[in-house]
Order: structure tokens, then C-alpha cells, then sequence
């Protein structure tokens, strides 16, 4: 085999075993973990490839331990090595995952003034929710000038897909294959509003579609209510959903259609700043639906 900075280059039977039993003989999990993070932290703009040595002498680590952490994570396929060059490189698995992060923080920062001014002009909390594995996630939040604020979710906060408005929009969108996973596994009730019966999630589903938005009430926590929107990207695939949160009082069939106006407005046009070419065609007719606009 190939010498790397005085030591042998990993063969291809040496890749096949997972973090755990790479990291063997190692004091936990955690720290394993830890030290395959730190070989990835080693890789920067300046210093996209690295040798054996440069990444063993700058974790510190002996350089047995640091074979068996490339090995592993070449196996899952974070770090190349280059066998002309006998370098080692970032893989196709970190370009994917960054890439995820790259378009969540652009939904961010796109949305940040937008929502900003959603919130004071509605004087209700505004929201930012990406589907995070088998839940949703709060990535952006915005409070209005108000002294009442819905405290249930906060910035980094996952919730489940039946619970919420915004959370049921992404609910509402997923492939079928995704919704009957979800469905199956993954459906939790909050509070005793909560939908969580196939059937109800069904109607749900449908009548996000049909209208372009959903109302929540009650399903997260008592005495709160929220709408939500879809976010588009530039395929037209829904990315993201935006909502407004309160308290019931504020959600009553007076500001209600002004409050579901807002909100799709504000999907529409964070859409629109990712690339879908949404316009007045796009517009669902606004209405409050079915029972006084709870669902």
C-alpha cells in the first residue's frame, strides 16, 4: 500500500466499518464523534486538501486512531483521498448536506425583513418552518411591538407535522410515500384539538391544497391560534411555510381573512425571492374555511 507521511494509506476492506467500530478502543461515542468533526474542521478555502500527516499532527491524535477516522468517514463518503496526489479531500455527502444549509439560510435571509414587517403590521408573531427529518423546525421568528406573545415556538424548536399551521402545510405537501411514513410513525397529539386520526389529516391535506393556506387552532397549546402558507423554491416544490401566531381572541372571524390575506401574501412573495414564478394566477381565492376558520 501507499505510504502517507510515514504511515500506510487505507485499503479498501478498511472502509466498510462504521464510526463506532472504526473509533474501537475509544473512550465513548461522543468523543468519537468529536474527533471525526475535528479531522472535518481541519479542511478550509485555503487548505481543501490535506495529507495524512497534516491531518493527524493537527487533531493530535496518534496515527492509528486517525486511520480508523478516515476510514470511517470515507465510508460514508465525508472525506476522498486522492491516490496520485495522496491527499485527502472533503466528500460528496458534506457538498450535499451543505448545500441543504446553504438554501435554509437563504430561505432565512430572504425572509427576515419580510417577515419583520408581517409581524409589526399584524401586531402577531411571524414564523419561518422547514420540514428537519420527521418533524418541523423554527428557523426564523419575529415578535411584534406587543406585550402578548405566543411562547410555544421558539427559534430551533421542532414540533410534529400534524400540529400547527405551518407544520401542516409542509404536512400537507409531502410525496405520498413521505405522508404515509409520517402518518404511520410519526403523528403525536399536543393537545386535545390536535389532529391525529388519518381521516381528519386527509380533509386537512385537502383543503390546504385546495385553498393555499391552513388555520390552527388550539392544536399546539391552549388558547392559540395560527395561519400558514406554503413556500415555494424555484421548481415549485414547497420548501418551507410561513405563519402568524396569537392568541384565540385575535383569531376571530373578523381579522381572519385579514390575517389569512397576510400570510399567503407573504408565502407568495418569499416564493417569488426564491425563483417560482408565481403571480395573480397563483393567488388562491381567500376564504375562512369550514367551522368558523378552524380547519
Amino acid at each position: 500500500m501507499d505510504e502517507i507521511g510515514g504511515a500506510r494509506a487505507l485499503g479498501d476492506d478498511e472502509l466498510g466499518a462504521p464510526l463506532d467500530q472504526a473509533c474501537e478502543g475509544d473512550a465513548s461515542p461522543v468523543r468519537s464523534v468529536s474527533r471525526a468533526v475535528a479531522i472535518l474542521d481541519q479542511f478550509s478555502l485555503e487548505r481543501p486538501e490535506l495529507t495524512f500527516t497534516e491531518i493527524s499532527s493537527g487533531i493530535g491524535l496518534t496515527k492509528s486512531t486517525t486511520h480508523r477516522l478516515l476510514g470511517a468517514l470515507r465510508h460514508e463518503e465525508m472525506i476522498e483521498y486522492d491516490p496520485v496526489s495522496r491527499r485527502y479531500r472533503l466528500g460528496l455527502r458534506v457538498f450535499r448536506l451543505g448545500s441543504v444549509v446553504s438554501k435554509t439560510m437563504e430561505l432565512a435571509t430572504r425572509s427576515d425583513a419580510l417577515l419583520e414587517e408581517l409581524a409589526e403590521v399584524t401586531g402577531e408573531t411571524a414564523f419561518v418552518v422547514v420540514p428537519d427529518g420527521d418533524q418541523s423546525l423554527c428557523i426564523r421568528r419575529f415578535d411584534a411591538r406587543s406585550e402578548l406573545r405566543v411562547l410555544f415556538l421558539e427559534v430551533g424548536k421542532r414540533q410534529p407535522f400534524n400540529c400547527g399551521a405551518a407544520p401542516r402545510v409542509l404536512l400537507a405537501h409531502f410525496t405520498q410515500p413521505r405522508w404515509d411514513e409520517i402518518l404511520a410513525h410519526h403523528v403525536r397529539a399536543m393537545t386535545e384539538h390536535s389532529l391525529v386520526a388519518p381521516a381528519a389529516l386527509e380533509r386537512d391535506r385537502d383543503e390546504i391544497r385546495a385553498r393555499g393556506y391552513a388555520v390552527s387552532r388550539e392544536d399546539v397549546t391552549l388558547h392559540a391560534c395560527a395561519v400558514g402558507a406554503p413556500v415555494r423554491d424555484h421548481t415549485g416544490q414547497v420548501v418551507a411555510a410561513v405563519s402568524l401566531s396569537g392568541i384565540e381572541q385575535r383569531f376571530g372571524r373578523e381579522r381572519l381573512p385579514m390575517l389569512i390575506d397576510a400570510i399567503v401574501t407573504a408565502g407568495l412573495e418569499l416564493s417569488h425571492r426564491l425563483g417560482h414564478g408565481n403571480g395573480a394566477a397563483d393567488r388562491p381565492v381567500l376564504r375562512a374555511g369550514g367551522r368558523d376558520g378552524r380547519r
